[in-house]
């Protein structure tokens, strides 16, 4: 190509392009980008060519004109790179065809304004997404957070959704029309947000409030868990469980019969960017599952209540799958779990009684899978006369196996 496409970013709000841009819009055949942005350079006397959608329709439509050796010249917001436009086009064009010019980024600009360092922020683009997940991961960690929003998801929308999943421990600031006559600067709690109204160009910055050192990551007390008792994957079983199902980011993960929750909340803050399904038929102990997500704040953690195997039809398929209860008599549990693993995917299934143990067995058998099996008794410490006992719990089975690959 005789000439790059040139992606110039604007500055946000006065989307006044960089100085040592000028000559460059001057002289090109072709100005492109969002109606607002293109709106911006009125005076701009040559070829106006707005966005579509998608972005490789895009890319083919521009790449047309720079093979023709025409002077493209593309305007974006603060910086083209930074969920914005470059990053799409790029991989498209060719990375020796394109030259960026960044302004700041919105972030940067609003990060300034409250005297923010943004360098340790988690940045989240709900722009045209309905995903909540990255941000419920990055607030479950406690990361203060700047959000890309849309006409859709709104500060209000999303004060009212983090409310809703139980989030009290965030401040809100929003920041709209940056750097124009309209800006607004508004910062409070999530309820104060909950009807609030501005332009739809703003970002949303959540800040934690950390009054107290972040909670423990791994190696809960079971008696810092609601539950019933005496149901609980015990501390020492759980910590090997945990082990055995070999977690890592970004997986789906099926804790089945989870009781009060407590191998899902655990997991969950180990597998960071992992989602979570905790499925519990009983209502009572489904109610356990719901308070201990908020008392540990294990916002990736999602409570399913119904009997299985029908209640796992609606979630997705998982990479792991720990099974602590509800094996059931007729192996229909199991053998939908191991139907829905993903290929390479493991099952970790922990057994007292000899029926289940066998029942689990019989069922990987039946399936050609490879599987390895320790049990475990453990003993606490108890006061007994003066001195100290042991006092032993029950021993547990722990029998795990991984799905072969194309299967």
């Amino acid at each position: 190509m005789k000439h790059p496409l040139y992606i110039i970013g604007l500055y946000p709000g006065s989307l006044e392009p960089p100085p040592q841009t000028e000559e460059l819009i001057e002289s090109a055949d072709i100005l492109t980008g969002g109606k607002r942005l293109l709106d911006s350079l009125s005076r701009f006397n040559g070829k106006t060519i707005k966005f579509i959608s998608p972005v490789a329709d895009y890319a083919k439509e521009l790449k047309t004109h720079l093979k023709k050796g025409r002077k493209v010249v593309l305007l974006a917001d603060g910086d083209p790179l930074f969920y914005g436009i470059a990053q799409s086009l790029v991989p498209l064009l060719g990375n020796e065809n394109v030259r960026i010019i960044p302004s700041p980024s919105t972030v940067q600009l609003g990060a300034a304004r409250i005297g923010l360092s943004w360098a340790d922020l988690s940045f989240i683009s709900m722009h045209g997404r309905n995903d909540y997940f990255p941000l419920y991961a990055a607030l479950q960690q406690e990361r203060d957070c700047a959000i890309y929003t849309d006409s859709r998801n709104t500060p209000s929308v999303i004060a009212r959704r983090l409310l809703d999943k139980g989030i009290d421990n965030y401040t809100m600031c929003v920041l709209s029309e940056l750097n124009t006559d309209s800006e607004i600067v508004a910062q409070g709690s999530l309820e104060s947000f909950c009807s609030f109204k501005c332009s739809d160009l703003n970002i949303v910055i959540l800040k934690a409030m950390r009054s107290a050192p972040s909670g423990t990551i791994f190696g809960r007390e079971d008696d810092s868990f609601i539950r019933q008792k005496g149901l609980i994957t015990k501390l020492p079983v759980r910590s090997t469980g945990l082990a055995l199902l070999d977690l890592r980011r970004n997986q789906t993960v099926w804790d089945l019969g989870a009781g009060c929750g407590s191998v899902a909340i655990e997991a969950s803050f180990i597998a960071g960017n992992s989602k979570f399904f905790a499925v519990e038929k009983d209502l009572e102990r489904f109610s356990m599952i719901q308070e201990n997500i908020r008392k540990f704040r294990a916002w990736t953690v999602t409570p399913i209540s119904g009997t299985m195997p029908e209640a796992l039809s609606t979630l997705p398929d998982p990479d792991r799958i720990f099974i602590g209860g509800g094996i059931g008599r007729d192996n229909s549990v199991i053998r939908e779990a191991a139907l829905r693993l993903t290929p390479g995917g493991r099952i970790v299934v922990h057994a007292i009684l000899m029926g289940s143990i066998q029942r689990t067995r019989e069922t990987f058998d039946s399936l050609g899978w490879q599987w390895q099996s320790i049990q475990l008794q453990s003993s606490y410490s108890e006061p007994l006369a003066g001195d100290i006992r042991f006092k032993a719990h029950n021993p547990v089975t722990i029998i795990w196996a991984d799905k072969p690959q194309g299967k």
